[in-house]
């Protein structure tokens, strides 16, 4: 479910339309993100390392309400919840999107998660009927301890969903860390939003469960 945003009344207008008004609004960050704990407990448990922390980042972006904005015909909206657009590797064809609707429950989430990835996996082509409007568009590069990203963008288009990369898992130091790239419409997601964001998926990744 989504809420229109009285934007009159909205303590970010004046941001919002200054920014609203730029061809490219979007800002971004790159850091390192501690995995160590969450490492751990997914070889303990036998779980995917890669699903357990694409759920606990679906999380923290749903527990921070900005992430949540979206642009519709010029109209600002909070969505409830926001779900997952990821981009899946293929074998001998480029990647495809997918989409995976969010559940609180790892198991469900991980459940309906493999299942679409296994469609895509198995298509051909580009199927841009995954779009939606409130999703992140997620993208992993696993084989890249990258220190900054950028994005291939429309800059004609409405796009303002936030995107999310994940790089390569190293370790230093005896921990593992792991880059993570956000990138946010500067009209609806501040510098704190974002800081927010970082603290509450470290916080996520460091749950014992």
């Amino acid at each position: 479910m989504k809420h229109k945003v009285d934007v009159q009344n909205w303590d970010r207008k004046d941001h919002f339309e200054f920014y609203s008004r730029f061809k490219e609004p979007y800002h971004g960050v790159n850091v390192s993100v501690d995995i160590t704990a969450l490492k751990e407990l997914c070889k303990k448990k036998g779980d995917s390392l890669f699903m357990t922390y694409l759920h606990r980042a679906i999380i923290a972006v749903n527990n921070i309400e900005a992430f949540r904005l979206r642009i519709i015909k010029g109209v600002v909206y909070l969505f409830d919840t926001t779900h997952v657009t990821m981009t899946i590797a293929r074998e001998n064809v480029p990647f495809g999107f997918s989409f995976v609707a969010f559940n609180e429950d790892f198991a469900v989430f991980e459940a309906e998660a493999q299942k679409e990835f296994t469609r895509v996996r198995q298509s051909k082509g580009l199927d841009l009927s995954v779009s939606r409007e409130n999703v992140v568009h997620f993208s992993a590069l696993p084989w890249i301890d990258f220190t900054g990203i950028t994005h291939a963008r429309d800059l004609e288009s409405e796009d303002c969903s936030p995107k999310i990369t994940f790089g390569k898992i190293t370790q230093k130091d005896g921990r593992w860390l792991m880059p993570v790239s956000v990138h946010v419409h500067h009209g609806l997601v501040y510098g704190k939003d974002v800081a927010d964001f970082i603290q509450n998926f470290q916080m996520q990744l460091d749950r014992p469960n």
